[in-house]
C-alpha cells in the first residue's frame, strides 16, 4: 500500500478541490469523512471549534476597522467644514492670522486618527476583537441565567397563588361532615352498606 506524508495529503487534497470545487460542507458530512479517512472525531471537533474561534475574531476584526473608518470620514468631514468658516471668519476680522493653528492641531488629530483607522496593529486589533467577544458571550451567558431565575420565580409564585386559593376555596366551603358505612340486612337477606352522614348535636338551650 502507498504511504504519502502530510505535506503531499495536504498537496493531493488542494488538487483534488482545485479540479472539482466544493462549495460547502456540514459539520457531520466534514467529521464522518475524516473518521472514514482515519482521523479522529474529537481532533476534527477541535480543529473545526479552532476554524470558527477564528472566522468569529475576523468577522469582529473588521466590523472594528469599518466602524473606525467611518467615524474617521465623518472626522474629515467635520474638519472640513467647520475649518472652512473658521477660515472665513478670518479673513472677515482683519489681519493677525489665527485660523492657522487650529488646522495644524486638528490635523495633527486627523492623522493620527488615520493611522489608527486605516493602518491598525493588527495585535491590539485582535485582542480588542476578543474582549469584545468575551464581553458579549458573557452578556449572553447573563441574560440566559436571569431568564431561567425569572422563569423559576414565576412558577414559585403560580405555585403559591394555586395553593392559596385551594385553601381558600375549601374554607369557603365549610368544614367536611364525618361520614360512617353501616350495614343494612334487606328482607330478601341481602346485605347492603350505606353511608350515614353524622350531623353535630346542637347544645339545648337551657
Amino acid at each position: 500500500m502507498k504511504q504519502y506524508s502530510r505535506d503531499e495529503v495536504e498537496e493531493i487534497l488542494r488538487r483534488a478541490l482545485e479540479t472539482q470545487p466544493l462549495e460547502t460542507l456540514s459539520h457531520r458530512d466534514l467529521v464522518d469523512s475524516a473518521v472514514e479517512a482515519g482521523i479522529d472525531a474529537a481532533y476534527v471537533e477541535a480543529a473545526a471549534t479552532q476554524i470558527e474561534e477564528e472566522r468569529e475574531i475576523l468577522v469582529e476584526e473588521e466590523q472594528i476597522v469599518s466602524a473606525r473608518k467611518k467615524r474617521f470620514l465623518q472626522s474629515i468631514y467635520t474638519y472640513v467644514v467647520v475649518n472652512a468658516g473658521l477660515f472665513v471668519i478670518d479673513i472677515m476680522s482683519g489681519p493677525g492670522w489665527w485660523v492657522q493653528w487650529v488646522l495644524a492641531g486638528w490635523g495633527i488629530a486627523l492623522a493620527l486618527g488615520a493611522r489608527r483607522a486605516l493602518m491598525p496593529d493588527r495585535e491590539r486589533l485582535r485582542a480588542r476583537a476578543r474582549r469584545r467577544i468575551a464581553r458579549r458571550s458573557r452578556g449572553k451567558w447573563e441574560k440566559q441565567v436571569r431568564k431561567e431565575v425569572d422563569r423559576a420565580i414565576q412558577v414559585g409564585v403560580d405555585a403559591l397563588v394555586d395553593a392559596a386559593s385551594r385553601k381558600l376555596s375549601a374554607r369557603a366551603q365549610g368544614p367536611s361532615q364525618p361520614t360512617r358505612r353501616m350495614r343494612v340486612e334487606q328482607a330478601d337477606a341481602e346485605v347492603a352498606e350505606v353511608e350515614v352522614v353524622e350531623r353535630p348535636e346542637r347544645k339545648q338551650r337551657r
